[in-house]
């Protein structure tokens, strides 16, 4: 009944309004707002058709082949501040931009939320629609709509990216300029970010990555919120969401004001509120698959000519149920859970928003003050953050009256930041900046990481060079990390083992644009990471997984080569695009998880699979390649392939846990505007997953608890259309994941040895600005 209605919603929504002509002609001059100079090389971007074109040598811009609707559009160039403008296409339309001279220069490696970051290296970015039909999923959910990302996850609740095969920390995320610190290293430690606070999320690798650290071998993730208010006045936005498999429903709210009598001062309060029921498969429901979140934000800015300061506070507070059949008392029925076809009865058929144990309890608190300082046509920045997490895991006990977790991690970390920016000369621009970090962990309850204490400090230095059609980027970056553990014993002694890693990372970067539809990239990086605590010194039960862990004193850093060539091109009209990026990551001293299936191990709370930590020199090579087509002016046609080979070098063998190969088709229909109904689209999405057979051989003994799962293909639908209600824009959202109730498992969600994935989800989105 309720495929039926969603068909009937979608049909509805088809016959309100009728197909649009995609001819509209987007004309514009750029100057320098203060020298009055025409701007040559000026980019000009827009956002929702990622669409990019540079100015000419009178400062002029044409973009054919649009469709009516709103757009976002971003104008750069080396000597100014950027700008971004929302306009509405009803018809072929001129727009005239002057920019502000810049007091600073380095727009390439620029990440704050109001300047926008430049398309240097690889960049992806997902913004407008495609985030919009993200709205009520988690960070992980969102970023694997971009080609290249995948997720790796326990259940259907918990999941953190993966880049091109790596995870955990070998991505760094930047959470509003600050690089998020928290007990990442688990596989079901999901980034504690509300992806509500962010307009766009972007994924950069190469140079850029510098300036965040020289243990970024898979690559950065940047989330960025939008920027405060530029003009007096308030704005308010709403968004609800509602999904039905797990009875999930979301509700976030913005309000955002520029002081009249103050207009140096803005600020924004943002906060969201979201529970979810027991997760159902297509053939039985899951005990214990709740979630819930409470978060909110404040951000407050004061803005003057030659001085800049924000306040950013967020907390993030969740709570996740672990499904009770990955929890097993012995042995025998841990092996025959594995063996299953489907979990025991007991463990399935509640439809409840009831947790009980085995649950987690997630919080985490960032205070952040930037401040920018220019002096003259220099440009200073001080960041200072600081950060608190902790993460509570409660077994499943005897006694009704134990309250307490059985494991409690809490991390403490300070980090300070100062950059420095020098004015184009030359053709050349510049940033320099140094970092600290003070981190203090500690654990309550049953053994699984030591106490620590880590301090570390860094440098950087990214230069570039542009002229024409050539872009060059070239960076270093030096990091020191100490670490001091203290394990107490049983009998009251204590264990210490000290650490000290010193890594160093480069980058170059070369761009080629021949024409202002061609883009050839390529790009070099060397990168160091260091082993992490739980990599060391693990040796325990990872709650979330349903593992028990023991790590490896004798790991060292793991060195990085990573090479890529990307290629791009754009029709004038937009009616085709094509994106390809090759990649080679060579990694020595590659550090995985291997599962030990001869050896599981028996513990007081229950029988769990043994991991353990291994070293390896490790090959990871592969492509993606997306293309976009319009047939028709109100058709569009992405298609999308990624493709990974990950090789153990020692053994001459396949990496176990990589992400499959996966290749998507999405159709979209825009429809033209009427009298009251706007921005109506409808899209229809068939994704293919295949088995992966490239898991290692048993020559060596046996390798996974169970062959991984067969291929898979789930079927998406989405449609939206824009309504005023007491003359407010409200846009009413229908999508549908997995239509046809497919039955499946994806090989890197741990939960796959015990349970399938998630069945048929029907959302409804609402969104409301004010």
């Amino acid at each position: 009944m309720k495929f039926i209605s969603t068909i009937l919603v979608l049909f509805l929504i088809v016959h309100t309004s009728r197909a649009q002509s995609c001819s509209i002609k987007l004309s514009g001059h750029v100057e320098d707002a203060d020298t009055k100079e025409k701007l040559q090389v000026a980019t000009v971007i827009i956002r929702e058709t990622a669409k990019e074109i540079v100015t000419d040598a009178a400062g002029d811009f044409v973009f054919t082949g649009l469709c009516a609707g709103e757009y976002t559009i971003l104008i750069t160039h080396p000597s100014c501040n950027p700008v971004e403008r929302k306009i509405t296409l009803t018809k072929d339309h001129h727009i005239d931009v002057w920019l502000p001279h810049s007091r600073q220069v380095l727009g390439v490696v620029k990440v704050d939320a109001q300047k926008g970051i430049a398309n240097t290296g690889y960049k992806k970015e997902l913004s407008g629609r495609a985030l919009e039909e993200t709205k009520g999923l988690s960070l992980a959910e969102a970023l694997s709509k971009i080609n290249g990302v995948t997720m790796l996850q326990t259940g259907s609740t918990i999941s953190k990216p993966v880049i091109h095969g790596l995870h955990s920390n070998r991505i760094l995320t930047i959470n509003y300029g600050v690089r998020q610190e928290g007990q990442q290293w688990g596989n079901e430690h999901a980034p504690e970010i509300d992806p509500f606070i962010a307009d766009k999320l972007i994924v950069i690798k190469g140079v850029d990555e510098l300036r965040y650290g020289s243990d970024a071998i898979g690559g950065v993730i940047l989330v960025e919120p939008k920027a405060l208010r530029s003009k007096p006045g308030y704005a308010a936005e709403i968004n609800t969401a509602y999904f039905s498999n797990n009875r999930q429903y979301v509700a976030s709210a913005l309000f955002e004001q520029q002081l009249k009598k103050q207009p140096a001062f803005s600020y924004r309060v943002q906060g969201t509120y979201k529970r979810g029921a027991n997760v159902a498969t297509p053939n039985y429901r899951l005990n214990n698959t709740g979630n819930e979140e409470n978060n909110f934000s404040l951000t407050a800015g004061w803005k003057k000519e030659k001085f800049n300061t924000e306040l950013f506070y967020s907390h993030f507070s969740g709570k996740m149920g672990i499904f009770t059949g990955a929890h097993i008392g012995n042995l025998t029925d841990l092996q025959n859970a594995i063996n299953a076809s489907r979990p025991n009865d007991v463990f399935l058929g509640q439809n409840t928003y009831k947790i009980q144990r085995p649950y987690q309890d997630v919080t985490h608190d960032l205070l952040k003050s930037k401040s920018f300082f220019y002096r003259g046509e220099h440009k200073f920045t001080v960041l200072l953050a600081a950060q608190f997490n902790r993460r509570k895991e409660f077994d499943i006990v005897r006694s009704s009256n134990n309250k307490k977790p059985q494991l409690d991690l809490s991390i403490y970390t300070l980090s300070e930041e100062l950059s420095w920016e020098h004015p184009r000369k030359n053709n050349f621009s510049g940033v320099a900046g140094i970092s600290m970090m003070q981190q203090d962990n500690s654990y309550r309850g049953r053994y699984f990481i030591p106490n620590y204490f880590a301090y570390s400090f860094g440098g950087y230095y990214i230069e570039k060079w542009s002229k024409h059609k050539w872009e060059l980027l070239a960076g270093i970056r030096y990091d020191n990390k100490s670490i001091n553990t203290t394990r107490l014993k049983f009998n009251r002694d204590t264990i210490n083992y000290d650490f000290n890693f010193s890594t160093l990372a480069s980058s170059f970067n070369a761009i080629y644009k021949p024409t202002n539809n061609w883009r050839l990239n390529t790009n070099i990086s060397l990168a160091n990471r260091a082993p992490f605590v739980n990599e060391l010194l693990s040796d325990g039960i990872h709650h979330g997984t349903g593992t028990y862990e023991k790590g490896n004193l004798a790991l060292v850093p793991e060195r990085s080569l990573n090479i890529s060539t990307g290629v791009n091109y754009q029709h004038p009209s937009n009616i085709f695009s094509i994106d390809l990026l090759l990649y080679s990551n060579r990694i020595r001293n590659f550090i995985y998880q291997q599962p030990r299936p001869n050896d599981p191990v028996l513990t007081i709370a229950g029988a769990f699979p043994l991991i353990e930590y291994k070293q390896t020199d490790a090959v990871l090579s592969g492509f993606d390649i997306s293309t976009m087509v319009k047939p028709l002016p109100a058709v569009e046609w992405i298609s999308k392939f990624s493709f990974l080979n990950a090789r153990n070098k020692m053994l001459n063998d396949w990496l176990i846990l990589m992400p499959a190969n996966r290749f998507s088709n999405e159709i979209t229909y825009q429809l033209k505007d009427g009298k009251k109904i706007t921005n109506t689209y409808l899209s229809a999405e068939m994704m293919n997953v295949m088995q992966q057979k490239n898991v290692p051989g048993e020559e060596n003994g046996k390798q996974d608890y169970k062959l991984p799962p067969p291929a898979y293909t789930l079927i998406s639908l989405n449609a939206s259309a824009t309504v005023p209600v007491y003359k407010k824009p409200v846009t009413v959202s229908v999508g549908v994941r997995n239509l046809l109730n497919t039955v499946y498992r994806d090989y890197l969600n741990s939960m796959r040895y015990f349970t399938d994935e998630m069945g048929r989800n029907i959302s409804l989105r609402l969104k409301i600005q004010l």
